[in-house]
Formats: C-alpha cells, sequence, structure tokens
C-alpha cells in the first residue's frame, strides 16, 4: 500500500535526440562520440542517458535522456536547454528532439506506450 504526501508531486520528462556522426567510419568512432556527449551529459546534470536506437549503424544513434522532477515546467524547460546544448557540440549533428513529460503512473502515457508498440 502506498501513501502518498499530501503535496506530493513526481513528473518524468525523456528527451530523444536523433543524432548524425559526421565522419564516423566505424563504429568505434560512433561510439566514442556518444559516449562523449553521454558522459558530458551526465557529468553536468543529475540525468539518465542512454542509446537507443541505431546500434549497428555508424553515421546514426538515437539517446534517451530522461530527467524526474516534481515540476512539470522545470522538467520541459531543463530538457529543452539540454537539447539545445548539445545541437552545439561538434560531436554530432542533432537531427530530430523530442520532448514528452508525463506523470508516472498516467494511463494515457502507458496508452501513447501500447499504441507505439501496437501500431
Amino acid at each position: 500500500m502506498i501513501f502518498e504526501a499530501p503535496d506530493e508531486s513526481c513528473w518524468l520528462g525523456v528527451l530523444r535526440l536523433s543524432l548524425r556522426i559526421p565522419g564516423s567510419r566505424s563504429l568505434k568512432d560512433k561510439r566514442r562520440a556518444v559516449g562523449q556527449i553521454r558522459d558530458r551529459l551526465r557529468s553536468k546534470k543529475n540525468l539518465s542517458v542512454a542509446e537507443i536506437g541505431h546500434l549497428e549503424d555508424h553515421h546514426h544513434a538515437v539517446l534517451a535522456v530522461a530527467l524526474v522532477a516534481n515540476d512539470q515546467r522545470f522538467i520541459q524547460s531543463a530538457l529543452d536547454k539540454i537539447a539545445h546544448e548539445v545541437s552545439t557540440w561538434r560531436s554530432a549533428l542533432v537531427e530530430d528532439a523530442t520532448i514528452q513529460v508525463n506523470r508516472p503512473g498516467d494511463d494515457s502515457a502507458q496508452n501513447q506506450y501500447d499504441d507505439l508498440i501496437n501500431g
């Protein structure tokens, strides 16, 4: 049984970055560039970062950046800043950036996930 605090507010934000890695000639080159981005983000902010797509393509990568906080606007703003910041770095070009902010356990988030998985 979970007893929520009367003022409890929990939000989860996920930034999905589609990247192009210019000059990469091998998976090793790509992983070096992606690793630099991942490590740089983790060192500056309290974020979770993972490579989630194009794992075997040495020209492209998809990263997910997750942030948990108690303020929806803060998460949106922080993830917007991160997307902009990464776009100024030389190691990769941001082709697309999307942000989703949801409450954990929110049925609409589960419905979006089910729609994505089931087509």
